[in-house]
């Protein structure tokens, strides 16, 4: 609601009223009587001050070697690239070979420096940016690559089917029409002349819509399948022993819907996280249908050699790979958490414990939207089944890249 207290509009005011009654406004507004008045902070990257750099501690709690690891798969990722591809830092653009470039003065600086010199290091050659969402902080979840039994035909325990990407979906981008709809894309099928929204996962799941319009790599239960599109790649495993790792292909379209918050009412909030969802709906089997289908998002996958892949195509490397939103983080990029992680012990959780380090944005995800938000990646097994389905914690994110300047000898050195 806009108010207007110009006194062409209000002649009877004279600006002594005027000013008082701003004055008055103004002391409202600071109670909370006002708010109206006061514009909420939205999600942002923010660059750091010297002294703001200076002030953190940039002390990485893993090993240098999955490090340079992480790093060395986003140098490819880079390598594959046009040069006309830029990744921008606020108001800064990079190529890709400044990016490259940007990575080995990273992995240079980590190897040759440690301690406050590192820090030093850092502060002279990078820039470092802070993204924060609407609270200033950052939020993080974590995911996995979960193995899960299944048949590749179907029976009676294994009946629902993990399709490949169906030939008659289409995505559209719409910035090929418009440049205001730059990096929107639609999902749909062509229905006479008319494209038209894909099949939700009711008309899937349900109505059994794609029977004979897509192949299946394989059949699971329904509720691990549900479970295994959260988190977009996974092991599946046949009674022969064989294992087909599968990897997400694309989605139908319709918007991601958590249905944690479906269950807010049901499980306390201390108490949520994946495994307890899990046991929730075997546990409420009437339920099931009405609490997945909350979600009408559905994911399809394809069968990969190596990974899980991340959306850069690259494989993704356990504690270091996060996921961030397209349009709030360059991909492949250099970052830096600071979070908690929990700690377990025969399955129950016996405290959090610091998880500080660099990692690199590698992957993206329905759910992980704007600024301060992120995915860390975790692995496979059990310890990271636990991680990931308990991690909600707070903590903070910052995006990291090269000073121009110190770049020009580095693009040399790698052409």
């Amino acid at each position: 609601m806009r108010q207007d207290w110009s006194i062409k509009k209000y002649p009877s005011l004279n600006n002594r009223t005027v000013q008082g009654l701003f004055i008055l406004l103004c002391v409202a507004s600071l109670v909370g009587a006002c708010s109206i008045f006061v514009k909420p902070r939205g999600p942002a990257l923010t660059q750091l001050s010297s002294a703001q750099v200076k002030s953190n501690l940039w002390t990485d709690d893993s090993s240098h070697e999955s490090l340079a690891s992480s790093v060395e798969r986003s140098v490819q990722y880079y390598q594959q690239l046009p040069s006309s591809k830029s990744f921008n830092y606020g108001e800064l653009s990079y190529t890709p070979e400044e990016m490259i470039a940007s990575m080995h003065l990273f992995l240079q600086t980590v190897k040759n420096y440690h301690g406050k010199e590192q820090a030093r290091e850092l502060r002279r050659k990078f820039l470092i940016f802070e993204s924060r969402n609407t609270e200033g902080r950052a939020f993080f979840t974590g995911y996995y690559e979960p193995l899960l039994d299944g048949s590749p035909e179907p029976d009676e325990e294994y009946s629902e089917p993990v399709y490949k990407t169906p030939d008659d979906l289409i995505e559209v981008d719409l910035g090929l029409f418009a440049e205001q709809w730059s990096n929107m894309k639609i999902v749909g099928r062509n229905e006479g002349n008319t494209l038209v929204p894909y099949d939700s996962r009711d008309d899937i799941v349900y109505g059994m819509s794609l029977d004979g319009r897509a192949e299946p790599l394989a059949y699971v239960k329904e509720i691990e399948l549900f479970f295994l599109q959260i988190q977009g790649s996974g092991l599946i495993r046949f009674s022969d022993g064989r294992i087909k790792r599968i990897n997400y292909a694309q989605k139908n379209g319709h918007p991601y819907r958590a249905i944690g918050e479906l269950l807010r009412e049901t499980i306390p909030p201390e108490e949520m996280s994946l495994q307890a969802i899990r046991t929730y709906l075997y546990d409420h089997p009437d339920e099931v249908r009405d609490i997945l289908s909350y979600n009408q998002s559905y994911t399809f996958f394809r069968e990969v050699e190596d990974g899980p892949l991340g959306d850069i195509e690259v494989p993704l490397t356990p504690g270091r790979s996060i996921a961030m939103d397209r349009q709030a983080a360059p991909r492949g990029g250099l970052a830096f958490v600071k979070t908690e992680v929990p700690a377990f012990k025969d399955g129950l959780i016996t405290g959090w414990q610091p998880f500080q380090r660099f990692v690199i944005v590698q992957d993206t995800g329905g759910a992980i939207r704007d600024h301060g938000r992120a995915d860390i990646f975790f692995g496979h097994g059990n310890d990271a089944e636990l991680k990931a389905g308990h991690l909600k914690q707070e903590g903070r994110l910052f995006l990291i890249v090269a000073k121009k300047e110190y770049l020009n000898q580095m693009v040399k050195s790698t052409q």
